[in-house]
This record gives structure tokens, C-alpha cells and sequence, in this order.
């Protein structure tokens, strides 16, 4: 298990990683980039991101690939390609986990989603099984507040609808990008979620959240800022029983920081370090609880 972050393929945040300690990376991937499946000597391109990373002794954890509303029939066609390229992608990388959305049907109640949701799923996970890939569900509500609601995007964002929607697609080529920030904003203890579902994750984003309990208790729950994301360490997270869970449960892949969400540790100026100072923070806190080095 090792400890890394997000980036798109960026030779300066490579660098960065690995000047600072970082054995990982969860690759941000787009159908524009030169190396994605479809676009002309796509292959090859492959071929050199994937040694830019090694030449760093880098692991590449995961594709961050599919973070769309592919549920909604407008952007059905888009969103299978988008899904399909990023598993030949990961493939001809050799990673095994790709990343993204579940989506969800627009304007409905969340559990509406579930016929599409098993229609479309079945064939992606029949698709990944086919390639060797495994696909990553993120359960981020994209609702207001943090809390899943008729404005987000993603069927699989509550642990109900992790269950029907896992019993409806019973693939072991489909699990979750799991998050303990997006179950601390619902209210959710993140180590007693693991010990249900710790067997489907396929992928962590260390990312954390801190509940503003005086704030809560003045405003209430639909209060701006009650629940609050940031890195690991700086919120609720008890990341030293998370990582043993985790290994209880099985999971053998890497923890990468999704960063850009916290509201001290941020570039706001153009020259500003804040950011960085987040990632290297975020660091210190989950390497003692690993032994990758």
C-alpha cells in the first residue's frame, strides 16, 4: 500500500510526487488526452506516459477516468465510450482499477435509477471482466451540502443503494472508489461502513471531512459549512483504524489524496504553495500506518 494523489499526466506534479516521498499516482485520464483509446497512435503515447511514471518509480494506482452522468440518456453514447476507452486504456497500461461516476436518471428519485443503473453496469463490468480491469464506483453524492439529493449525479451514493445496486450487478468487476469524507458528510462512520462493505473496494481516495458540530447545532444539517472537506488528518477520520480495516477487509491497493477541496490548504493566488503544503501534510499523516517503503 502505498501513498499518492491525483494528477493529470503533468511531467512537473510527477516530479513533485516523486521528489516528496509519494510512491503513487491515481492518473486523471480524458478522452482529449493524446494517449487515450481512438485518438491517432494512442498506443504508443501509452506506452510513453506509462514509463514516464515508471522512470519515477511511480505507481500508477488507478484511472480517473468516467466522472459523468452517463445515466442520463443525453449523454448514454458519450459515456459507454468513455468507459469502454478507459479500460483499454488501463489495460495496455497494466492497471488494474478504473475510476468514475455510477451516474443517475435525471429529475428522479434516486432509486429510479436502479434499471438503468443494472442495464448499464452489467455491460461495462461484463466488458472490464473481459480485459482484466476493475472498475471503481465513487459514492460522492453531488448534491448540496454533501448530502445526496434530486440535484446530484450518482446513483451509488448511499450504502442502500450501494446494496441494490451491487445485488442487482453481482460482478467482482465492479466495486467502489471508496471515500470516508463522502460517508462523514452523511453522517456515516467510516470503519463501521468498511467492516460491510470493505470486501468491494477496489480503490481509496484519501480524502477526510470534519463536521462542524457548534455550527450543526446553531444552523442545522442544510447549514453551508457543517460539513466541511479537507485533507487526511485535518478532519474526523480515524485514519490509523481505516488503514487496519482496510487491510482486514483484504484491500491491497494504494490510498491517493484527492485534494482541491480544502478551504485552508488551497491555491487561491496565482504562486501559491497552500495546496501542496496539503498534499505533503497529508503525507505525514497516513505513512506511519504503512510500510510500502
Amino acid at each position: 500500500m502505498r501513498v499518492g494523489f491525483m494528477m493529470p499526466f503533468d511531467q512537473e506534479r510527477i516530479r513533485f510526487a516523486a521528489d516528496n516521498g509519494f510512491g503513487c499516482a491515481e492518473l486523471i485520464v480524458q478522452p482529449s488526452d493524446p494517449f487515450f483509446p481512438g485518438n491517432r497512435g494512442w498506443s504508443d503515447k501509452a506506452e510513453e506516459v506509462g514509463e514516464t511514471f515508471r522512470k519515477r518509480h511511480l505507481r500508477i494506482s488507478c484511472l480517473a477516468a468516467f466522472y459523468v452522468n452517463h445515466l442520463d440518456p443525453k449523454f448514454a453514447k458519450e459515456g459507454r465510450a468513455r468507459v469502454r476507452g478507459s479500460i483499454l486504456l488501463a489495460a495496455k497500461l497494466g492497471v488494474g482499477v478504473v475510476a468514475g461516476f455510477s451516474g443517475r436518471s435525471p429529475t428522479r428519485l434516486i432509486e429510479d435509477s436502479l434499471p438503468a443503473f443494472k442495464k448499464v453496469w452489467s455491460e461495462h463490468a461484463a466488458f472490464a471482466e473481459e480485459h482484466g480491469v476493475r472498475i471503481a464506483i465513487e459514492p460522492c453524492p453531488m448534491g448540496w451540502h454533501h448530502l445526496p439529493g434530486q440535484d446530484g449525479i450518482n446513483f451509488l451514493s448511499t450504502p442502500e443503494m450501494w446494496r441494490r445496486g451491487f445485488e442487482a450487478v453481482r460482478s467482482d468487476y465492479l466495486g467502489l472508489e471508496w471515500d470516508p469524507s463522502h460517508l462523514i458528510c452523511q453522517f456515516i462512520d467510516p470503519v463501521s461502513n468498511l467492516r460491510e462493505f470493505g470486501h468491494k473496494v477496489f480503490h481509496v481516495h484519501a480524502k477526510d471531512a470534519h463536521i462542524n458540530r457548534d455550527l450543526l447545532a446553531r444552523e442545522g444539517i442544510w447549514a453551508y459549512h457543517v460539513a466541511e472537506h479537507c485533507f487526511p488528518g485535518l478532519g474526523d477520520t480515524n485514519w490509523g483504524l481505516v488503514i487496519k480495516e482496510l487491510q482486514r477487509g483484504g484491500y491491497a491497493g494504494d490510498l491517493n489524496i484527492e485534494g482541491w477541496h480544502d478551504e485552508v490548504y488551497r491555491n487561491e493566488k496565482r504562486g501559491a504553495k497552500k495546496e501542496d503544503l496539503g498534499l505533503l501534510l497529508s503525507l505525514k499523516t497516513l505513512a506511519p500506518y504503512l510500510d510500502w517503503k
